[in-house]
């Protein structure tokens, strides 16, 4: 898998290189410059017909410009340079290839009015972002804002340098005016917000650059990026004489009035995750909708409530099959009636089984976060940001502003695997690592494309996966899935029903390394 880093992390990388392995910064700088070249001409095709804009900002990014400049100079581009500001704001490494570019007899035009721009703008030239890079710690205000908003409405092909300039590298925030590029070329290794949203909108095709730094400094880290390599290699094996008991037993708990499609996705998803048995066990008023719809299923009806929620009276006779389960799903459609809620809190501490809690268990937990604690078994908990609100007293905008450490902190705390579902989704456990998801589009933006997943995460458990890996391998295959269903189908219309028939290409193409 490859590592994902924060700006910090990044920087401290780069300070190794330069303390321990005498790597200068002028060295690594001429290098990002050269690999940004070099992935402009495999873009491109043949430089020397192309022209290009280099916006350069003072700080090492601009310094990364400077360099660009000069090398596509050399192979012949048509080369146009502006600084936002003064050359002599300038320091250190970005000042050095300043002077070179001038020495070379190259202009740099400073600016001062976004509007000074506007004519080179309308040649419609490749424009090169180098006006932040990874220590922006501020929106961009004047008139690098005006900059980053005209080239916005120029339609010109953007190519960004590290980061695309206004995104936050460490959580994919963009509070102000941020470019929106169709590629960006990052340095080292991938900045971990530019696979979060909304920073991942304005990347475009990432490429990562090699700049000199040795292996051992980019190897390790606790962020990475879930890949087919990490999935193939995690899956469960299928002996040829396995049979329904070498496959494990799934065991859902699901349903309500109301909410039977819950249940049915849920229970559907866990069969076709290869588990051998699964078992749905749901409120005995919706059983027979359950049982025509999820044939290959085992039912369990449930005593229930006056409205058809899961009743209390439940408890023995769901712990009675749980014994034979190798894993248990429990939440997806059952609401948050007061018995519901006392049944779920007396249940999870006596399961004794890896669990998986979804929806309205993860609602029902609300308040009552001790009972974790006491919980002996492996957790699974796949909140998407309301209900991870909910969970830790925050609004969605505040789970979402730190998806990546808020889903770290609370897996630590709570000793459990933390599924924090969106744009992307982040599988973290208890020992600090986390998981980031690349696959997945809009269009599980709907209801019930949840309890698919919780039906491939309880499904793949119950094969003998490890909680993190079972929850990552479903997230990716989940959202590959959809990807391949948004190609026939679109966005728009992929319903959760329809991830069922793209799953088995979405295993293939992960199984199979020719496809």
């Amino acid at each position: 898998m490859q590592r994902l880093v924060t700006a910090r992390q990044m920087k401290e990388i780069d300070q190794q290189a330069m303390t321990e392995w005498g790597i200068s910064g002028l060295v690594l700088m001429e290098n990002a410059g050269r690999a940004v070249v070099d992935v402009l001409n495999k873009e491109l095709g043949d430089l020397n017909q192309a022209r290009f804009l280099i916006i350069s900002g003072k700080g090492n990014n601009g310094g990364d410009g400077f360099v660009i400049c000069r090398h596509l100079a050399n192979r012949g581009a048509q080369v146009a340079c502006v600084l936002l500001g003064k050359g002599e704001e300038l320091k250190g490494d970005a000042l050095a290839n300043y002077r070179v570019l001038r020495d070379s007899g190259m202009d740099v035009r400073e600016i001062s009015d976004a509007s000074e721009l506007e004519p080179a703008l309308l040649s419609g030239p490749v424009v090169i972002d180098a006006i932040f890079g990874t220590g922006l710690s501020s929106p961009p205000r004047g008139l690098a804002a005006e900059v980053i908003e005209l080239v916005n409405r120029s339609g010109c092909f953007v190519a960004g340098v590290d980061v695309p300039s206004g995104v936050d590298a460490d959580t994919g925030s963009a509070p102000g005016p941020a470019v929106r590029a169709r590629l960006t070329v990052t340095m080292g290794l991938a900045k971990q917000g530019l696979w979060l949203y909304p920073g991942r909108a304005c990347v475009g095709r990432l490429e990562t650059a090699d700049i000199g730094i040795p292996d051992k400094l980019l190897a390790g880290g606790d962020t990475s990026l879930v890949d087919d390599d990490y999935i193939r290699a995690s899956l469960p094996a299928r002996p040829p004489d396995g049979h329904k008991g070498t496959f494990g037993t799934a065991f859902i708990i699901a349903g309500s009035r109301g909410f039977s499609g819950a249940a049915c996705l849920a229970g559907t998803a866990s069969i076709r995750s290869g588990a051998g048995i699964t078992r749905l066990a749901i409120p005995s008023g919706i059983s027979n909708v359950v049982e025509s719809r999820v044939i290959e299923a085992v039912k369990v009806p449930l005593p229930q409530t006056d409205t058809e929620a899961i009743a209390f009276s439940a408890l023995d006779l769901v712990l009675e099959h749980a014994r034979t389960a190798n894993a248990v799903a429990v939440g997806p459609g059952i609401g948050t009636h007061p018995e519901t809620r006392r049944f779920l809190l007396e249940l999870l501490p006596r399961l004794g089984k890896p669990v998986v809690i979804d929806a309205d268990g993860v609602n029902d937990l609300a308040g009552n976060l001790d009972v974790l604690a006491r919980v002996k078994s492996p957790v699974v908990l796949t909140p998407h940001p309301g209900e991870f609100g909910r969970l830790t007293g925050q609004s969605p905008a505040q789970v979402n502003s730190d998806r990546i450490g808020a889903s770290r902190r609370f897996a630590a705390e709570h000793k459990v695997v933390l599924v924090l579902k969106g744009a992307s989704t982040v599988v973290a456990d208890p020992a600090g690592r986390v998981l980031v998801n690349p696959t997945g589009n809009s269009g599980l933006g709907s209801g019930g494309t949840g309890d698919v997943l919780t039906g491939l995460i309880v499904g793949l458990m119950a094969q003998g996966m490890n909680p993190t890996d079972a929850a990552a391998a479903a997230v990716y295959l989940h959202g590959r899935a959809a990807d391949l269903a948004a190609a026939d189908l679109t966005e728009y219309c992929l319903a959760a029903r329809d991830l069922f028939d793209y799953l088995p290409d979405a295993f293939r193409s992960v199984i199979r390394r020719d496809e």
